[in-house]
């Protein structure tokens, strides 16, 4: 699963490269051009959690902002918080088989704070719901899941709400910032496209 995040993420920053550097047309833009050009962001986020002694994997975030003259509004998928697996017994009670990293999907939200020729400060919050438990009926053979048609072939998932802040500092094309959440802070690395 790592791998596949890492190979999205160079496959990303290398189609973003291929618009930072300027040919002859981009270069006749107007400053109003230029600004309205750079108004989406791409952002990954990478951090730390109080609960990475339970799931040894490191938060992290993907995300993308659209920015007007005063504000802001994006959609990102974090990988942050506790989701606890657990197994349907016979008797109709659960079992805890594992914990394992949950997955939060999450809208932000918010203003500009400031603004020069080459420089933005936005400021944002962010809400959302993040998986809390998975559930799904025992396996006789040392599986997690059984699977049969009798339960739909499905597991059943809880979710939960989150929520935090997200401060972007962008620099003509490059955006760093700080993304928190009630499971995780990290920080941001962005292209403006």
């Amino acid at each position: 699963m790592f791998n596949f995040k890492k190979s999205i993420f160079f496959l990303l920053v290398l189609i973003f490269t291929f618009d930072l550097f300027p040919n002859e047309s981009d270069s006749q833009l107007t400053t109003t051009d230029e600004n309205n050009y750079q108004n989406s962001l791409f952002y990954i986020g990478l951090g730390k959690a109080d609960d990475s002694g339970i799931v040894n994997k490191e938060p992290w975030s993907v995300g993308i902002v659209i920015r007007d003259e005063d504000s802001i509004i994006g959609f990102d998928i974090g990988g942050e918080g506790i989701k606890i697996e657990q197994s349907r017994n016979s008797d109709n009670t659960y079992s805890i088989n594992s914990t394992d990293q949950a997955v939060s999907f999450n809208i932000l939200a918010g203003l500009k704070v400031t603004e020069t020729s080459k420089f933005r400060l936005d400021l944002g919050l962010i809400a959302g719901i993040i998986e809390q438990s998975s559930k799904c009926p025992s396996s006789y053979y040392s599986y997690q899941c059984y699977y049969s048609s009798s339960y739909n072939n499905r597991v059943d998932y809880e979710y939960t709400f989150n929520y935090g802040l997200a401060l972007h500092s962008t620099y003509d094309r490059v955006t760093f910032g700080i993304r928190a959440t009630g499971e995780s802070t990290q920080l941001i690395f962005g292209i403006n496209f």
